[in-house]
């Protein structure tokens, strides 16, 4: 076992509402469309989500503030549309607060690589090698329209895997998901498909479990509700920080140095789960992102009665 320690406590958070935000800034479609093309990490050609109901778990936290991200994690959830699995469910969406993110990550690869599983290997190295305080990433797995997965012939029986050649095999179970699984060259397989479309797909990026792994440093001097909402986008979306300074605002940037630390959620980022998780999982990258797109420039206020004139 990885021993967990926590040097610093999250600040209380304010007094205030912690309703979730539904207005935001001014946006242009151009802005929209980088904010959207910015954040999203696509898995061959599609844009993953989770398909089961989602349960978060805390770890590295006192128990208290543990329950109250968790029950932000789950409002936000819910706001967008995302299936919950009751509570004292099993955690397949976790939150881990460490002395070091980066030391705790290789760590962990090197003990439970499955909890890497359905990865690309040139993400894992990236992932690696990723010095930011916050660090986050997803199991995913290759399901058709039904939510069926690849068959491994040479086993007999159905079993979970990715059919991409390089990436590493996951299960439902992350603590057995390297046993039994069908690797690289083992056999053949099969996926059945059931429909055909130009701008559907017959395939779904499925997030099997998500985690985010946050140093103790950085949550000092952030809200539950904070860090609650960051966790929850990455965890939902798979998406990450903006590359580059952003004319719209998102909780992505949290952790970014330099800049001001938003409140909680932001509008487009609850416009992007929203229609994340509205759409059929089977829609292609580019049918997604379009959607994304519109979705938060709505979130813009429309222009006041005479202006510009």
């Amino acid at each position: 076992m990885i021993g967990l320690a926590l040097a610093a406590q999250a600040a209380p958070q304010p007094a205030g509402s912690d309703d979730i935000v539904v207005t935001g800034e001014r946006l242009t479609r151009e802005s929209a469309r980088r904010y959207v093309n910015d954040v999203s990490r696509p898995v061959d050609g599609q844009l993953p989500t989770f398909r089961n109901p989602v349960c978060p778990g805390v770890i590295g936290l006192p128990a208290e503030q543990g329950s109250v991200i968790e029950a932000r994690v789950r409002k936000v959830a819910r706001h967008v549309g995302v299936k919950l699995a009751k509570e004292g469910c099993s955690p397949n969406l976790r939150i881990v607060v460490v002395d070091d993110s980066q030391t705790f990550v290789s760590e962990l690869h090197k003990q439970k690589p499955e909890f890497f599983g359905g990865m690309e290997l040139t993400e894992i190295d990236r992932l690696l090698k990723d010095q930011r305080p916050a660090l986050a990433w997803n199991s995913v797995q290759l399901q058709n329209e039904d939510g069926n997965v690849y068959a491994s012939n040479s086993a007999g029986r159905s079993s979970f895997g990715r059919m991409s050649q390089n990436r590493v095999s996951a299960g439902n179970d992350q603590a057995q998901a390297a046993e039994g699984m069908p690797r690289a060259g083992a056999g053949t397989g099969t996926m059945r498909a059931s429909s055909a479309s130009i701008i559907k797909q017959s395939t779904q990026q499925a997030i099997l479990q998500s985690y985010v792994v946050v140093e103790s440093a950085a949550v000092n001097g952030k809200t539950p509700m904070q860090v609650a909402d960051y966790a929850t986008m990455r965890a939902l979306a798979a998406v990450q920080p903006p590359k580059e300074p952003e004319q719209v605002e998102t909780i992505l940037t949290l952790f970014e140095d330099g800049r001001e630390a938003p409140p909680s959620i932001r509008a487009p980022d609850v416009a992007y789960l929203k229609a994340l998780y509205s759409a059929s999982p089977t829609l292609g990258k580019m049918a997604q992102l379009n959607r994304l797109t519109k979705a938060v420039l709505e979130t813009s206020p429309e222009e006041p009665a005479g202006a510009g004139k």
